[in-house]
């Protein structure tokens, strides 16, 4: 043997392969699996017909400079290249066909976005590991042998980032243009303002950045706080450090961006309401007295313009003009949503405009308000996009709806033939819950999880075949009132994301839960390799529990995902394939902390989920209640072994109107040493910490003496929506009877949401030790 070719052995020996499969999202019209592999190494050639090819060959094959430190070579009409991209006019537009053969990939469509979405598909038939950041030297890339046809089934498969609430700067909003193009998705709806942040130059109005684009520092410091209506708002005085804005040399770049990776992106300016911001910069279009300020979390009045004053419509038409010259597509959106009408109502300019223009009601001067604003955009040959709420007062003739309180706004605007684009909150809105209320980052309110997210039918029964044309597509929409990064941000996006573009990609026929959640797994592969947060609460185990008449607690567990091993510990360690595995309900009789998880084929898929269940003293006592304000399900619902989860809707919380007065009678006497309470703070509800807890113990039952107490005057004037647990520890004392005793808030704190009103008292459980 020569020296030469036993070189050539050794370095074949010593090539990693790594290997590709089918897990591709959204699912493919039709694919044709064969065996065998595609190498794809530093000898590939791609052969192109055009200027525009080589771009989405450029795009595509230049990540291969980070991960290998080698890109294919890309040529004009090269005959025996070995992989062809070929025009085929049969084709329909964004329609292509991926034909992965041993020695040669064939790539065919009729437009720019079938060649760049046929690539999009060859990134995913690639092992995981094509998506590292770091250089994989000396590694061989193998694709599966299988050929692809494949075409949308919707024209309208969106994304949408609010950057108002928490801005995203220009590298991070190009990253998320490629999260979408990688999944096919072609409109960026991108919410540019709002009460907190105003994040486009208007050279026409410039305080709508100097002043428009900067808010209080106010941003939740941890995960667990949630505190979006609960920041303090600005005064006199204070310094607006938290902000930022585009230039609109920035807006030209990212929309050149998105062009190339074929998204469209629609710019939405918010108004009438959601505008504290341009009103903070411009104090004339509002109908409201000053002084005004950003917001710096949640807003709900002082925050609409003025449609009794031509001003306003003088700023509409300035701001808008400058807008729809930078982007270039056809839609423009103008919100129009959650519109606070109350200083309308009082407003001498709108009363006098709905006299003058013989309107019945502040609906209907809203419907004005939108009519005026989309002859401004039809004159600019533009559409206008509003959320449904322009539905009331009558809809403006040419206007797109997008349905998000649920689909009946979008089946009545089908109904009316107008456009519409279907993103229902429960389905489609990404800051919500995706999982369990005391096992998810406390990011968001409400849920949309995602297997309803996947089986959303888009277009609704109720609708003909004629009504339902007018059914663009889906949308998924990010509001960012919880986020302060980018991990929250990629943590609340995947893998619901996923979700809608299989949705808007692949006919409802061809979908199957099942399949998806099978390929979800490769789909963490990658992002795991991108360094991607994401969540897995679809896989983790969910903690359901229910205490017994015997002083148990009876547990199930169980996943959004089916037929998951789970398998948990009792004894606080992690659970492994060597714990207990789960198979039907069981009991504990004694505290304990309970934590399981979920695996497939021996792969643990799902967090560590976790949950302490105190089994204490209180259970059997009898509960007496020494206030008229009680709202419970039962006198002894406060030491029933029934824990309360981060819902204010969760039925083990005992809600009291006002303070605590509440005797607790055990059956013997009995020793103490200690009593936890959690309470729900919940203040946009009016549900707040107490300012206090006092303990009394009786021997008797009948006289009582003070034990000890705590203040909770700090935490009890702090707003957000969280569990608080207090810990009352004393030296071991023998009683037949305790009182627990604690003073609510009253009146709710001035700069509060609910300021001026009596608060109320959630808690669970009196747990004693």
């Amino acid at each position: 043997m020569s020296l030469s070719l036993a070189a050539i052995m050794v370095s074949c020996a010593k090539r990693d392969v790594k290997r590709g499969n089918l897990s591709i999202i959204p699912l493919p019209v039709e694919v044709i699996a064969s065996k065998g592999y595609f190498i794809l190494d530093k000898n590939t050639t791609i052969s192109v017909e055009n200027a525009e090819q080589h771009r989405i060959a450029s795009i595509f094959f230049g990540k291969f400079k980070t991960t290998s430190g080698w890109i294919p070579k890309i040529e004009t009409a090269k005959k025996d290249a070995s992989i062809i991209f070929t025009t085929d006019q049969s084709l329909a537009n964004e329609e292509y066909v991926l034909a992965v053969a041993k020695k040669s990939i064939q790539i065919k469509s009729n437009s720019g976005a079938g060649f760049f979405y046929a690539l999009q598909s060859l990134g995913q038939l690639l092992p995981p590991l094509y998506y590292s950041k770091t250089i994989q030297s000396n590694k061989t890339w193998s694709i599966p042998v299988a050929t692809l046809k494949d075409k949308p089934a919707f024209k309208w498969r969106g994304y949408m980032l609010d950057v108002s609430r928490h801005f995203f700067d220009k590298q991070q909003v190009k990253d998320v243009i490629d999260f979408m193009a990688e999944v096919k998705l072609n409109r960026f709806h991108w919410h540019l303002s709002d009460d907190n942040g105003w994040r486009i130059e208007i050279k026409k109005y410039p305080k709508l950045t100097e002043i428009g684009a900067w808010r209080l520092n106010e941003n939740a410091k941890d995960e667990y706080t949630s505190n979006w209506w609960g920041r303090p708002t600005q005064k006199e005085g204070d310094m607006a450090t938290y902000g930022g804005y585009y230039t609109q040399e920035d807006i030209k770049e990212i929309v050149a961006y998105a062009k190339e990776r074929y998204i469209e992106v629609i710019a939405e300016i918010d108004i009438p309401g959601h505008s504290l911001a341009a009103v903070a910069s411009y104090p004339e279009i509002s109908c409201a007295k000053g002084p005004f300020y950003v917001g710096t979390g949640g807003v709900n009045k002082n925050n609409t313009l003025c449609p009794g004053k031509e001003v306003t419509f003088e700023f509409v038409e300035g701001v808008l003009t400058e807008v729809m010259d930078l982007f270039p597509f056809e839609y423009i959106h103008i919100g129009g949503d959650e519109c606070n009408k109350d200083a309308w109502k009082v407003d001498p300019d709108c009363q006098q405009r709905m006299k003058d223009e013989n309107l019945a009601d502040e609906h209907e001067l809203q419907s004005y308000f939108v009519k005026r604003v989309e002859k401004m955009v039809n004159a600019r040959h533009k559409k206008m996009i509003g959320w449904d709420e322009i539905l009331e007062g009558g809809l403006a003739p040419n206007a797109t709806v997008m349905s998000w309180r649920g689909e009946k706004g979008g089946i009545a605007a089908a109904r009316e033939n107008h456009d519409v684009i279907m993103t229902p909150a429960r389905y489609c809105y990404f800051d919500l819950k995706q999982g369990d209320d005391d096992l998810e980052p406390n990011l968001g309110y409400a849920y949309t999880f995602l297997k309803d997210t996947y089986n959303y039918k888009i277009v609704s029964d109720s609708l003909t075949a004629q009504q339902g044309e007018h059914v663009l597509g889906i949308q998924g929409n990010l509001w960012t009132e919880s986020i302060t990064n980018w991990g929250q941000l990629t943590y609340m996006t995947f893998p619901r994301l996923y979700a809608v573009a299989e949705n808007g990609w692949t006919k409802q026929k061809s979908k199957d839960w099942t399949s998806f959640t099978d390929r979800l797994l490769t789909q963490f592969e990658r992002l795991d390799e991108k360094g991607e947060r994401y969540a897995t609460s679809a896989y983790n185990v969910r903690i359901d529990h229910k205490a017994t008449t015997k002083g148990t607690i009876a547990i199930t567990l169980g996943t959004e995902v089916a037929d998951l091993a789970i398998y948990y510990t009792t004894d606080g360690s992690l659970p492994t394939l060597n714990s207990k595995k789960y198979l039907t309900l069981f009991e504990i009789d004694k505290t304990l902390t309970l934590k399981a998880t979920s695996f497939i084929n021996n792969r643990q898929i799902g967090n560590i989920s976790e949950r302490y269940f105190p089994v204490h003293k209180g259970f059997g006592a009898q509960v007496i209640i020494n206030s008229k304000n009680y709202n419970g399900k039962s006198l002894d619902g406060l030491v029933d072994l029934n824990y309360g989860k981060l819902n204010q809707g969760d039925k083990n919380w005992n809600v009291f109107t006002g303070d605590l007065d509440v005797a607790i009678v055990f059956p013997d006497l009995t020793e103490i040493e200690q009593l936890k309470i959690t309470s729900l703070r919940f203040t946009i509800s009016g549900n707040y910490v107490p300012e206090n807890y006092e303990l009394y113990g009786s021997k008797d039952g009948q006289t009582f003496v003070k034990i000890t107490e705590v203040d909770l005057k700090e935490q009890s004037h702090t707003q957000g929506r969280n569990k608080v647990e207090t810990i009352l520890n004393f030296e071991k004392t023998i009683v037949k009877a305790i009182k627990v005793k604690a003073k609510s808030v009253n009146p709710i704190p001035i700069r509060h949401h609910q300021a001026g009103n009596a608060s109320k008292i959630m808690i669970d459980e009196i747990v004693i030790f």
